[in-house]
């Protein structure tokens, strides 16, 4: 459905209030208190992820002490959100990742993978047919599964995207309405291999910086404003001059989606299965004092409360992936031009340089 059920709402709530209490004393403070003011709001503009967003606010606020006693209204910022906050937006950011995503998904074990579960494709897609609307069968949904026209005439000899019918499946799963050929074994292995399929694609550095650079790059340049705006004020003579603060919290409202992207863009750890519904990563800024002066700034992730390691970066020591990574580094990788090539000929058929996807027919 197009709204968030009352589960989803309290469910975001309940996110609202957990996230209150951990930013209590740490990220909000007496000198600086929890309030609207200090808080930046951006959402995809999808009726669900504004609800979402609007929910964990209740819970995010309850109980709040704020000045006048109320809550001024919050602007949630959907502006153009729709075109760089998921990674298969429709249209795509580039017109050659199409192009891209055609060429990573006919890699030897993704097309073999597919012949593996292609009987289970089909029985689901069969098993669903009552529960679906007009032109389902054409739809183009995720990354690696967009439909060309041909395969929009030939509906009928292909199953629906592994995305779509993982959707679906959760979707009546949560109400105790999955058709009765269908089992909760195979809600999970659809899950299960949606999540591999969208992680095999998304895990190749092109494909994701065409994906998920421009909202990961944005990340990284609001940290790096948040750091400047901090020195700003402690070089500020008069008060007066730094009345203008960068906010505390910054939080965006999108997709599950939105979560694998960002975790391959950003080379984190990734989880087996695919995001629940809820489902938060969250980014530190970590300022590190010495003798009062600040030295350096780290940034730390988060899946759920759970810290995600970098692992373009290893230790020095142990060579395990590290926890922390210094902001300055994190805006190299993100920077960081990738290549790919024909395994034939060794020509070069996609670039992704300073911001933009490149596709090369010849060298």
């Amino acid at each position: 459905g197009k709204s968030v059920p009352m589960m989803g709402v309290l469910q975001m709530a309940s996110l609202g209030e957990r996230l209150r209490e951990e930013f209590t004393g740490t990220l909000f403070t007496d000198e600086k208190p929890l309030h609207p003011n200090r808080i930046r709001i951006m959402s995809t503009d999808f009726p669900r992820t504004i609800q979402s967003v609007q929910a964990l606010l209740t819970g995010l606020f309850e109980g709040a002490q704020l000045e006048n006693d109320g809550l001024p209204a919050i602007e949630i910022d959907v502006r153009r959100t729709n075109s760089y906050l998921i990674p298969d937006p429709q249209p795509r950011q580039y017109p050659t990742q199409l192009v891209l995503e055609s060429h990573l998904a006919k890699r030897p074990h993704l097309v073999e993978k597919e012949k593996e579960l292609n009987e289970l494709a089909h029985r689901v897609t069969d098993a669903l047919q009552e529960h679906l609307g007009d032109g389902a069968m054409g739809v183009s949904f995720g990354i690696g599964e967009e439909k060309s026209q041909d395969d929009v005439k030939k509906k009928q000899k292909r199953p629906l995207a592994w995305a779509q019918l993982a959707e679906i499946l959760i979707c009546l799963h949560s109400r105790d309405l999955l058709p009765p050929t269908l089992s909760k074994e195979d809600v999970e292995e659809v899950n299960k291999h949606v999540a591999w399929r969208w992680f095999e694609n998304l895990s190749h550095p092109v494909l994701a910086k065409s994906a998920m650079w421009k909202f990961a790059n944005k990340l990284v340049e609001d940290m790096e404003q948040k750091v400047a705006c901090v020195q700003k004020r402690t070089e500020c003579i008069e008060e007066e001059e730094c009345d203008i603060e960068e906010p505390l919290l910054c939080i965006y409202s999108a997709h599950d989606s939105t979560l694998i992207g960002l975790l391959c863009v950003l080379q984190l750890e990734q989880p087996e299965t695919w995001p629940e519904y809820g489902s938060y990563l969250k980014a530190e800024l970590i300022q590190e004092d010495v003798d009062g002066k600040s030295v350096q700034h780290w940034v730390r992730f988060s899946l759920n409360g759970q810290i995600l390691r970098s692992t373009w970066m290893r230790d020095d020591e142990s060579n395990e992936p590290v926890e922390m990574v210094p902001l300055s580094k994190l805006s190299e990788m993100i920077h960081d031009e990738h290549d790919i090539y024909c395994e034939q000929t060794g020509t070069k058929l996609f670039t992704w340089k300073n911001g933009a996807l490149v596709h090369t027919t010849s060298q």
